[in-house]
């Protein structure tokens, strides 16, 4: 017993020496001048790699086993970084997770339901070389209407229209396969594309996840039974049966929820009272009334 607690001892110390020479020593071939992106949701493990592979650091593992002792490891800010010289690992976790990045990322907040406009003008107060303009531009030249996932964003000023619209369309590519990639079209929808300007009205014409699915219901019972949707989002369903040529706005998870799971009613009608609260009738008598009793 004796013998196996000196050979740990022996053990702690040469990892322990090891370690610590790590932690002090610098790589030879430190690039410097270098620039480091740390960007949303990067895991402590990305980063430590990307470190190690730039020559930053001498050793992802130590450098994890570092900040890990150090209780830093779920204070990581992001942004840029800059090395203008060479600096110790210790040197290096203590940029990055206490000093923060020399540039900072922007925060650019979409909520659900947010218009193409919105969100322009939101990437322009956010990013001001890019003007609403040419973003709206890009994304009829890109055609992905409604396929802008409503999150929070962290970009670089260096971002152009392309990058940012790119992000956050393949965050709603790979939100909606996540979420709805194994529901069948409903019966009264042609594809995904239909859909999404469905979840589109129903994002634009109710607030609840219960109440956007009762109103799936009913859109889906009008469009069944060849009735104008009649939707205020979409002024041109007053006039023309079926549904808008391109999605009002840009949906969220619940309202395309809805489409896939729509509650089955009586209700053909609905309205949004002045208190906030939905009201639905079977008949359009009783629709009437209450637009007198609840918008008057």
């Amino acid at each position: 017993m004796k013998n196996f607690k000196y050979f740990f001892t022996f053990l702690f110390l040469v990892v322990f020496i090891y370690g610590f020479n790590v932690v002090k020593n610098v790589p030879k071939d430190f690039p410097q001048n270098e620039t480091f992106l740390i960007e949303e949701n990067e895991s402590l493990k990305s980063v430590s790699v990307r470190l190690e592979q730039k020559h930053i650091i001498t050793s992802a593992l130590w450098f994890r086993v570092f900040v890990s002792f150090e209780g830093k490891d779920r204070n990581m800010q992001i942004g840029f970084y800059k090395f203008n010289e060479p600096i110790t690992l210790g040197a290096v976790a203590k940029r990055i997770f206490q000093s923060g990045p020399d540039q900072p990322l922007i925060k650019v907040t979409i909520p659900e339901g947010n218009t193409n406009e919105d969100i322009a003008k939101k990437i322009n107060e956010a990013l001001p070389n890019i003007s609403a303009r040419s973003f709206l531009a890009k994304i009829s030249e890109m055609n992905v209407y409604g396929k802008l996932f409503p999150e929070t964003y962290f970009l670089l000023p260096s971002y152009d229209e392309n990058r940012i619209i790119n992000k956050m369309n393949e965050l709603f590519d790979k939100k909606y396969l996540e979420n709805f990639g194994n529901e069948n079209i409903p019966v009264v929808l042609k594809n995904k594309e239909d859909v999404i300007i469905l979840a589109s009205i129903i994002e634009g014409e109710a607030k609840t996840k219960e109440d956007m699915q009762i109103v799936s219901g009913i859109l889906q019972r009008r469009l069944k039974e060849g009735m104008r949707l009649q939707v205020d989002v979409a002024t041109e369903t007053y006039k023309q049966k079926g549904l808008p040529s391109k999605p009002v706005n840009n949906p969220g998870l619940n309202s395309i929820y809805a489409v896939f799971h729509p509650t089955t009613t009586n209700y053909l009608y609905y309205l949004t009272g002045h208190d906030g609260n939905m009201y639905y009738s079977k008949t359009f008598e009783e629709h009437k009334r209450n637009i007198q009793k609840y918008l008057r």
